[in-house]
C-alpha cells in the first residue's frame, strides 16, 4: 500500500521507450516536478532520452538503461538494478507495461512501486491501475500522455496541465543555426520531412509520395530538410532517389541540435511517429499522415497545431484501423491518401 505523496523523498521514474511516447510523458515529468521538487526525482531511460531531455527541469539525474549495450541481458539488468538499489528510490513510477520494467525496480528494491497491472506484473506492484475496457472486454484507447497522467491520480498528485514540452539549450539552439546555415535552409520556410517509423512499414506513406510533395514545395520555395533516425536511412534515401533532388538530410547531428532544428520549422510532415510528438512539443505545425494506427492513442486537439489526414477504407476480414505493425493485404489505408491531399493540406499550413 501507498502512503500519503507528500511522505516520499526519493522518486525514481521509468520512462517509455519510444521516442513519441517519451514525448508524450512530458507533462507526467512536469507534474512530478512541481510536487516532490526535480531535486528529488530521478529519470530511467533509454540513451536517446538523455539526448532528448538535456537541460530538463524536472529531474536531479537521468540515467541511461542501455538494453541494446552495457545493459544487455540478464547480466546487464542486474548491474543497472544494483545502480537503482545503492540510491534507495522510496516511491517508483514506472510508465512502460512491460514486465521486465517492473522486474527492474523489484530488482533494484525500489520501495514502493505504481503501473499499470498489465503483463501479469500485478504482484511486482504496491499501486496501480487496471486499463480502461469496454462492455467487450477490449482495451479503450487514449491519449497516452493522459494514460500515463492516470498513474499520478493513483499517488494522489494534484492535477497537472496535458501540454507536452521539451526544453531546448543556448547550446542546442547556437548548434541549429549552424546546421540551417551550412545547409542553407535559411531564406524560406522550412520543411521537416519524417518519411521512417520504428513502429513498422504499416505506419509508412509511399517514399514517392512524400518525394512528390517536397518537390512541389520546393519548387514554392520552402527548404527542404530530411530527418531520419540512424534504421532509418533507407526510407530517407528512398525519398532523396525518388525526388532525383538532392536535399539535406539529418544524418549525424545530434538530437539535441535536431531538436532545436525542429523549434525552427515552418512545417513537419511525417507518418504517425516520433517526430510528429517533436513538432506538437515545440509548438510547431505540423501535418500527419496516418493510415492503420488509432488516433485516440495521439491527438491532442486545443494542442497540436496542422491536420492529421487519414483515408477510412474497407480492408475486410481486418478493421481498419488495425494497429497492424506489417500490412496483411495491400496496404490500401496509405495508398488511398494522394500527394495531391498531402500537398494542400501542407500549403495551407505553410498559408
Amino acid at each position: 500500500m501507498l502512503v500519503q505523496p507528500a511522505t516520499y523523498r526519493n522518486v525514481v521514474v521509468r520512462a517509455p521507450n519510444a521516442l513519441g511516447d517519451m514525448v508524450m510523458a512530458t507533462p507526467c515529468f512536469e507534474r512530478l516536478a512541481a510536487y516532490y521538487g526535480a531535486s528529488n526525482v530521478t529519470l530511467v531511460c533509454p540513451p536517446i532520452g538523455v539526448s532528448l531531455f538535456q537541460g530538463n527541469r524536472w529531474f536531479r539525474e537521468m540515467l541511461a538503461f542501455d538494453r541494446k549495450g552495457a545493459h544487455r541481458g540478464l547480466l546487464g539488468t542486474a548491474k543497472f538494478a544494483g545502480e537503482l538499489r545503492r540510491r534507495k528510490f522510496d516511491l517508483g513510477l514506472i510508465l512502460p507495461n512491460s514486465f521486465s520494467s517492473a522486474w527492474l525496480f523489484f530488482q533494484g528494491r525500489v520501495k514502493h512501486r505504481v503501473g499499470y497491472f498489465k503483463d501479469g506484473r500485478s504482484f511486482l506492484l504496491h499501486a496501480g491501475r487496471e486499463r480502461d475496457k469496454n462492455d467487450a472486454g477490449n482495451f479503450v484507447p487514449k491519449y497516452t500522455g493522459r494514460y500515463f497522467m492516470e498513474l499520478l491520480d493513483v499517488i494522489g498528485l494534484p492535477p497537472g496541465e496535458l501540454r507536452p514540452g521539451l526544453p531546448i539549450s543556448g547550446a542546442e539552439r547556437a548548434g541549429a543555426s549552424e546546421f540551417l546555415h551550412a545547409n542553407r535552409l535559411t531564406g524560406g520556410p522550412l520543411v521537416i520531412c519524417a518519411p521512417g517509423g520504428a513502429f513498422g512499414p504499416s505506419k509508412l506513406w509511399p517514399l514517392d509520395g512524400y518525394a512528390a510533395v517536397l518537390n512541389r514545395l520546393a519548387d514554392d520555395g520552402a527548404k527542404v530538410l530530411i530527418s531520419h533516425a540512424p534504421n532509418e536511412l533507407a526510407e530517407a534515401q528512398g525519398v532523396l532517389k525518388a525526388a532525383g533532388r538532392v536535399y539535406p538530410t539529418s544524418a549525424g547531428i545530434d538530437l539535441g541540435v535536431l531538436k532545436a532544428v525542429y523549434a525552427q520549422a515552418d512545417l513537419v510532415l511525417t507518418n504517425d511517429t516520433g517526430p510528429r510528438h517533436l513538432a506538437v512539443a515545440l509548438g510547431r505545425p505540423v501535418v500527419t499522415i496516418m493510415g492503420p494506427n488509432d488516433p485516440r492513442y495521439t491527438d491532442l486537439p486545443g494542442v497540436e497545431i496542422g491536420e492529421v489526414i487519414r483515408e477510412p477504407v474497407d480492408c475486410t476480414p481486418y478493421t481498419w484501423p488495425c494497429q497492424l505493425k506489417e500490412c496483411p493485404i495491400d496496404h490500401r489505408c496509405m495508398k488511398a491518401i494522394t500527394v495531391e491531399r498531402v500537398l494542400q493540406s501542407c500549403r495551407g499550413v505553410l498559408g
